[in-house]
């Protein structure tokens, strides 16, 4: 009973001496009824004018003080560990254990589709940036709203059967179809209605929108001659998702900015270094997905 009263007291575990607690015990008791004395009137009242029982109580506490500082020095000096702080770092040592085994279990369970285009496919297929064990690519270079149609969706939908998993897709395109005379907003409103679909038909599901990133415009047209995409175009198909999303309010569809809370650096304008690449899949893992 000792011991499960000091599972989780800092006073008693910081110690790390084997019957510290037991002695904890016996002052807390000792201080209650010393207390309780003090504030007896007819306690009080006999021993006011008795000097014998005054320097006996004197003399008393002084003793027990001195037994108490000693055995405190005494057991700060012994080798011995099975008191309250064991008992404690074991309790935080199972709880640490057991939230890692649910979290473990938790991942296990769960999937993480992304389906997207050549930044995606480039995050994929790069050795050098490690990838939770638990995602799944879908993601060609150059790709556009009509593959997410035709290929895409009909390999996420063969994905999604298995009601006891916990599907979080990711989707990230647009920045392909924003290479043509698209200024954002139209283009934007279908692919939301497609991600709305699978959100409506897949309800067990969490459909992340991971906006659409910038390009470096100093860069791109250098790589990329005629290039018709611009951060303007970006930046409005970005907010229009927002706008559609606030305005749905669908409970298993989140929007995930990372075009605000990260760096970007480019090699041709368009494409990241494997150091961005490495912060937009830690911001997915980490700052995205809702587990």
């Amino acid at each position: 009973m000792i011991l499960k009263f000091c599972n989780d007291n800092l006073l008693f575990y910081i110690t790390h001496t084997k019957y510290f607690d037991i002695l904890c015990c016996f002052v807390i008791f000792f201080l209650i009824s010393l207390i309780f004395l003090t504030f007896n009137n007819k306690f009080i009242e006999k021993i006011k004018n008795s000097q014998f029982k005054m320097t006996s109580i004197i003399i008393f506490f002084g003793l027990f003080v001195g037994f108490l500082v000693f055995l405190f020095a005494w057991l700060l000096n012994k080798d011995t560990f099975n008191g309250c702080s064991t008992k404690y770092y074991q309790n935080i040592y199972f709880k640490m254990q057991n939230s890692l085994k649910s979290t473990i279990e938790n991942l296990e369970n769960s999937k993480v589709i992304i389906i997207g285009d050549s930044r995606m496919e480039l995050i994929n297929d790069a050795s050098k940036i490690k990838k939770p064990f638990n995602f799944i690519f879908i993601a060609k270079s150059g790709r556009r709203i009509s593959w997410l149609k035709s290929e895409a969706i009909p390999k996420l939908k063969a994905m999604l059967k298995n009601k006891k998993t916990n599907y979080h897709i990711i989707v990230n395109m647009g920045v392909n179809d924003l290479n043509s005379d698209y200024k954002g907003k139209e283009i934007a409103l279908d692919y939301f209605k497609i991600y709305q679909s699978i959100a409506h038909e897949f309800s067990n599901a969490k459909i992340y929108i991971l906006s659409v990133n910038p390009i470096d415009e100093s860069k791109i047209n250098k790589f990329w001659v005629g290039s018709k995409r611009t951060n303007k175009k970006i930046q409005l198909f970005n907010k229009t998702m927002q706008i559609k999303l606030k305005k749905e309010n669908i409970d298993n569809m989140f929007y995930c900015n990372s075009y605000n809370k990260l760096k970007f650096d480019t090699y041709d304008g368009l494409h990241y270094t494997n150091k961005t690449n490495k912060d937009v899949i830690n911001y997915i893992e980490n700052k995205c997905i809702k587990f």
